[in-house]
């Protein structure tokens, strides 16, 4: 099953993925497109309740003008849910110095034949590509615009396809 959600507003969103039979895979999707003054916060647990299951948390935004962005994510796995394999993913950019953002990141895991990890990251845009596109003509504006897109992208593409 493939979950699609988008935070484009400010608000809150929660997903929660409870994985209940043998063999079951689940693939959450987000972006979080802070783009206003305002709170936005997209929490997604994926709640492993039996073994043999799969799951994909890959989370992408941006803040800026003031957005204040939070992403939260869990992986819980559960005594008897044995060989588990789920990944967590959210990076979110910083486009200005009045927004902020964070992401928290967590793995609660009680058995012990699982593969669980996760990824996470807030930073900024980096100066030198900025650089590297003004010298090809591009104004800064014009410039983080397509680099956003480029960091949003995979997700995008995901989000748009039906497969």
């Amino acid at each position: 099953m493939r979950y699609k959600v988008t935070l484009d507003k400010p608000g809150k969103k929660d997903v929660v993925v409870p994985f209940l039979k043998k063999g079951e895979t689940a693939e959450v999707l987000g972006l979080v497109l802070g783009g206003k003054r305002g709170d936005y916060e997209l929490n997604v647990i994926m709640e492993h309740k039996v073994g043999q299951t799969k799951g994909r948390v890959e989370i992408r935004g941006f803040a800026k003008n003031g957005a204040r962005v939070k992403v939260t994510g869990l992986i819980k796995i559960d005594k008897k849910a044995q060989e588990v394999d789920d990944f967590l993913e959210m990076r979110v950019l910083m486009l200005d110095d009045k927004s902020w953002a964070v992401v928290e990141p967590r793995l609660e895991i009680e058995a012990n034949q699982v593969k669980a990890s996760h990824a996470a990251t807030v930073s900024k845009i980096n100066e030198e590509e900025l650089f590297y596109l003004a010298s090809r003509g591009i104004d800064r504006e014009e410039a983080e615009e397509l680099i956003v897109d480029g960091f949003l992208k995979d997700i995008t593409d995901k989000i748009k396809s039906n497969v």
